[in-house]
């Protein structure tokens, strides 16, 4: 039998990491960005469950300062171009840290693109912007697709089932809260996609 995947965190401690990150990050001019990022990675890591399976993220702020250094001068002498890979660049550092045990010797990696995340996103753009918005849940569930084939956990590609359909029935019943509580539901719609992102997420067979 096929075990759940979860996501188990909760608002108040996003909103309180991130706003730690965020002072912290500022009282530093920028220098321990990389601190708030691991920070932020490992409160997710260890709420989020596949199959099962709780995930956990060894990665050091020590260790991503290297990255950010590396990939903040090859952005200066190449005026701004290499800027456009250091998203991706972050999302394959965090995937390459990220393991169900400690110590696991399988190797995690992210091996998606940065040409298909640019063509995805811009196309998730247009569409959302053309349709006035109806389909952003379809670029949502795109993106989500892209990004969770192209991310192997220990030697386990992770696979994505989520609809744009059923992103759709959520995303109204999110609205109309937000909308009845007069905007204050908003802060929980987040953490609503991340859980829905995270339980559609699977390993592949």
């Amino acid at each position: 039998m096929e075990r759940d995947s979860y996501f188990d965190g909760g608002l108040l401690q996003l909103i309180g990491y991130r706003i730690l990150g965020g002072l912290v990050t500022v009282l530093t001019l920028g220098i321990c960005l990389p601190w708030a990022y691991t920070m932020v990675y490992s409160w997710e890591a260890k709420h989020t469950v596949i199959n099962g399976e709780r995930l956990h993220f060894e990665g050091t702020a020590i260790g991503l300062f290297g990255q950010w250094i590396k990939w903040w001068f090859f952005t200066v002498i190449t005026f701004g171009i290499y800027g456009l890979w250091t998203g991706i660049k972050l999302i394959k550092w965090k995937t390459k840290h990220t393991h169900t045990r400690y110590g696991s010797p399988l190797k995690s990696y992210f091996d998606g693109g940065l040409l298909q995340l640019i063509g995805y996103t811009l196309l998730g753009m247009l569409v959302t912007v053309c349709t006035l918005g109806i389909c952003l849940p379809w670029a949502f569930t795109m993106i989500y697709n892209w990004e969770i084939k192209h991310t192997v956990i220990e030697g386990h590609r992770l696979q994505f089932d989520g609809t744009a359909i059923g992103l759709f029935g959520q995303w109204i019943k999110w609205l109309l809260l937000t909308i009845i509580t007069l905007g204050i539901y908003a802060f929980w719609v987040d953490i609503k996609l991340k859980k829905w992102k995270v339980k559609h997420t699977s390993f592949a067979s």
